[in-house]
Order: structure tokens, then sequence, then C-alpha cells
């Protein structure tokens, strides 16, 4: 009975947490916060990407040190975290007018520590999915594949489309994340299939959904930016937080379901 409690409300709250950051974005939408920043390049709106990565980031390390190195698991969640942290800098050392220059390493700040995150999550995926490798056939790895393929055409599309005129080195950093994402869409879809076989939990079934999200969101900001068309408090920004924050419910439903386990053990000594 406590179990199912706290399961519904774990879910009031995450619904009161994504429709929160609608609600956000709407006030300072209508506001224009981009007429009144909190400091230089900072507004409203980039709090929450303070605030949900950072949560993540903490949980994150909660399971490190519960798990430590022990088996696949606790290999999983370091880089699950390193992941998380390597993004949370990238937010962090963002700028809304930006111009790439290899002279300047300072404007490529942000896009290695976003783009050191991708291999790492990776990392994390592959391990927590190796205990049931057994279950997973090479037709799930090739539907999810293709459909991986799929997803990404569009992006690489503009990309290297002519009548946007981007430099060489823009192509290079644009042309990067949608391969990327690509690879994490993989193993997400994948776990997809065994969550519909009920061989995933909650915690799984929370991250795909945020992965998948994410790329949305990347594809999305992907376009609007060789457009243009971003500013800051875009509404693609909410398919982004609402990664983090179903992360992060992802991440705190493990966290207790390993104390419960733990209980469960010292009854048994």
């Amino acid at each position: 009975m406590k179990t199912r409690l706290d399961t519904l409300e774990n879910k009031n709250y995450l619904l009161l947490a994504l429709i929160g950051v609608v609600v956000v974005f709407l006030v300072a939408n209508i506001a224009n916060q981009e007429e009144f920043p909190i400091a230089e390049d900072l507004y409203m709106t980039d709090l929450l990407y303070m605030i949900f990565p950072g949560i993540v980031v903490v949980f994150g390390v909660m399971l490190v040190f519960r798990y430590r190195l022990r088996g696949n698991h606790g290999i999983s969640w370091i880089l699950f975290t390193l992941a998380i942290a390597s993004w949370y800098v990238g937010e962090m050392t963002y700028e809304y007018d930006y111009g790439y220059d290899l002279e300047n390493i300072s404007t490529l700040t942000s896009d290695l520590f976003y783009i050191i995150g991708y291999p790492l999550f990776f990392g994390f995926t592959i391990f927590y999915l190796k205990p049931r490798k057994q279950i997973i056939s090479k037709k799930m790895i090739l539907i999810s594949s293709l459909v991986s393929i799929l997803f990404i055409i569009p992006s690489l599309y503009f990309t290297f489309n002519e009548e946007y005129q981007l430099d060489e080195l823009t192509i290079f950093l644009y042309a990067i994340y949608p391969i990327l994402d690509g690879v994490i869409l993989i193993p997400s879809i994948i776990a997809t299939f065994l969550f519909f076989r009920g061989q995933v939990n909650l915690l799984w079934s929370l991250i795909l959904i945020a992965t998948i999200l994410f790329v949305i969101a990347d594809t999305s900001y992907l376009v609007f930016s060789i457009e243009e068309t971003y500013y800051p408090g875009h509404p693609v920004d909410i398919l982004y937080v609402w990664s983090y924050i179903l992360y992060a419910f992802g991440v705190l439903s493990h966290i207790r379901l390993y104390k419960k386990r733990s209980e469960q053990d010292e009854k048994l000594d």
C-alpha cells in the first residue's frame, strides 16, 4: 500500500513539475524576459537549467556512492552522473550570441562539454542494458538502428543545405549532434521494446522518455538555430528542461528502490 501511495505521489509531483515549467516559459514570454535580464546573458528561464540538471547530478552522485564500482550498475551510474555533469557545464557556459572561432577556444567550451556527455551517456545505457543482453535480439538492434538513422536524416539535411551558407566549422559542429543523438537513441528504442515486454522498471521508462525528448529537442534546436529563429525562452527549451526533470524522477525512483531493498535485506539479517 505504501509503495502504491508513494508512486501516486511521485506522479503528482512529476506532473506539477512539468506543468510548472510550461507556466514559467509562458510568463517569461508574455513578460518579454529579454527586456529584463537577471544578469548579462541570463534570463528567468535559464534558472531552470541551473536547478534541474544540478538535481540530477546530486541524485546521480548518491547512487554512485551506494553502488560504487560494484558490477554493471555501479559503472553505469558513474557514467550517467559524469554525462549529466558534462551537460550541466555545457548549459552553464552556453551563450546566446555565439560565433565559433578556433582561435578563441571559449566559443567552443559549451559544445565541447555537450559532446563529451554523449559517449558517457551511451556508455551508461550499454552497461545498464548489459545484464539484459540475452533478451535483446538482433531484430531489436536492427529496427532501432534504422529508426535512429531515419530520425537524424532531416537534421543532417538542414545542416548541409547550402541555402543557409554556414561556415565549415559550424557545419562540422552542427553535424555532430544529430549523429550523437542517433547513437544514444538506439539503446533508448531498444529499451522501449523491453518496456512494452515488462522487462524494465519505472527508472528506465522515465529515462528512455527523457532521452527521446532530448533528441527531439536537439533536432528542433538545430533547425531553429540554422534559421536564426531561436531566442531565450524558446518553447523548444521546455523539452530540454522536461528531459532533466524526467531524469531526476527516474533516478529518484531508483534511489528509493535501492533503499527499500536495503531495508528488506536488513530485516532478513
